[in-house]
């Protein structure tokens, strides 16, 4: 699946939590504990000479067990590593990650557009997502609209977004027609994150009503908070 560019959504202050922004915080965790990184190697390390040679590919971002790519041949006896002779061929370790094998004269994961990398040292441009950027992907990821769907070429009932509903998301990938699950990923975390205040928040307006409930039972006035002396 590819990934969209980010939806501009309202960047006014946060709604009050509802009972539905719980259980979609839980869902997104789940969502995190399931992401993965891909590239099963299938057997052997892979070469570096800039000679051709077998190379795994990144292999699905989630780990969710083997399915038979269409059109790949199986292995036979290719391993990453082993020289090989036809340059973009590729063959099918049966990888549970679903990593392929293609014939290259460098590592396609450390490509443009390969595996992700969490490293400072692989980027430029670094920028932390601010409050207004978090509110606007927490947005985009409450908005969502999550389906179910088979590939017309077969295989599992799958379940996810399409790119026609958000072709501008952050989570998306343009170049390559597909989701980018580490980007969606990414996403959820903010809107965890944006959650996890209004709740710090609703927690403390509580426990403000608790103490003022307390204190008009008593009789007593409710107790403010004394600034510290320093000494």
């Amino acid at each position: 699946m590819r990934t969209p560019r980010l939806i501009p959504a309202p960047t006014a202050s946060p709604a009050p939590l509802s009972r539905r922004s719980i259980p979609l915080a839980m869902a997104a965790g789940m969502g995190l504990w399931l992401v993965a990184c891909g590239g099963d190697p299938g057997g052997g390390s892979d070469g570096g000479t800039g000679t051709l040679a077998w190379y795994t590919t990144c292999g699905d971002p989630v780990c969710r067990g083997y399915t038979a790519p269409a059109g790949i041949p199986l292995c036979t006896t290719q391993k990453a590593g082993d020289v090989c002779s036809s340059d973009g061929q590729r063959c099918d370790p049966k990888s549970d990650c679903n990593a392929l094998l293609i014939c290259a004269k460098s590592d396609p994961k450390t490509s443009p557009g390969g595996c992700p990398i969490s490293r400072a040292s692989a980027k430029r441009e670094i920028a932390y997502v601010d409050d207004a950027m978090r509110g606007r992907l927490a947005h985009e990821i409450e908005t969502t609209r999550l389906a179910t769907y088979r590939y017309k070429s077969g295989g599992p009932l799958r379940l996810g977004f399409l790119i026609d509903d958000q072709p501008l998301s952050m989570s998306v990938d343009p170049s390559r027609d597909m989701i980018d699950l580490y980007g969606y990923t990414s996403m959820a975390v903010a809107a965890l994150q944006q959650q996890s205040k209004r709740i710090a928040a609703l927690e403390a307006q509580l426990q403000t009503l608790q103490a003022a409930s307390r204190c008009q039972a008593t009789g007593l006035p409710p107790t403010r908070p004394t600034a510290r002396s320093g000494k």
